[in-house]
C-alpha cells in the first residue's frame, strides 16, 4: 500500500525564517548607513567609537586604572565633541582625572606627542587658540590647543 501525503504548501523551517529576518535587518542597516552616513550610525549606537562624551572616557579610564593598563591610561586618546567642537582627551585630562580615584605615572608628554604625531600639530600645546592665515585648525588635546598649520 502506498500512502499519499497531501501537501498543499511547502513548510518554512525555523532556520529559513531566522535568515530572512537577519537579511531584512542587514538590508535596513545598509539603507540607513548609506543614506545618513556611517559615522552618524556609529555615533547613534556607540559602535566602534569607544565613547563620544567625557563620561564614557571616565568609565574607560576607571577600567584602565583598575587593570593598571598604562598604554590605555596614558596614550589612548578619544575623539569627543564638547559644545559642537571636536576635542581629543585621555585619562590625564583634568575633567577626567578629577573623577578618578588614582593615577598611573605616564612617561613623557602624551598630549604633546599625540598632537605632534597624530594631528600633525605644532609644539608646545597652548592655552589660547591661534588665529591666522597659516592656521588650518585649532584642535584641543586635553583642554589645550594643538595648532595645525596649513601646508603650502
Amino acid at each position: 500500500m502506498i500512502k499519499r501525503m497531501n501537501k498543499k504548501g511547502q513548510e518554512l523551517t525555523i532556520g529559513t525564517l531566522i535568515l530572512i529576518v537577519l537579511g531584512v535587518i542587514i538590508l535596513v542597516l545598509l539603507v540607513i548607513g548609506f543614506s545618513v552616513g556611517w559615522e552618524n550610525i556609529f555615533k547613534k549606537f556607540n559602535i566602534f567609537g569607544g565613547g563620544t562624551d567625557i563620561e564614557s572616557v571616565v568609565q574607560s579610564c576607571k577600567i584602565a586604572l583598575s587593570s593598571n593598563a598604562k598604554y590605555s591610561f596614558c596614550s589612548d586618546f578619544k575623539k569627543i565633541s564638547v559644545d559642537g567642537k571636536v576635542e581629543y582627551i585621555n585619562c590625564q585630562d583634568d575633567r577626567v582625572a578629577s573623577s578618578l580615584d588614582g593615577s598611573i605615572s605616564c612617561d613623557g608628554t602624551p598630549a604633546e606627542d599625540y598632537c605632534k604625531n597624530n594631528l600633525k600639530g605644532t609644539l608646545p600645546l597652548l592655552d589660547d587658540p591661534v588665529e591666522g592665515a597659516d592656521v588650518k585648525s585649532n584642535l584641543k588635546v586635553n583642554s589645550k590647543y594643538c595648532i595645525v598649520l596649513k601646508t603650502p
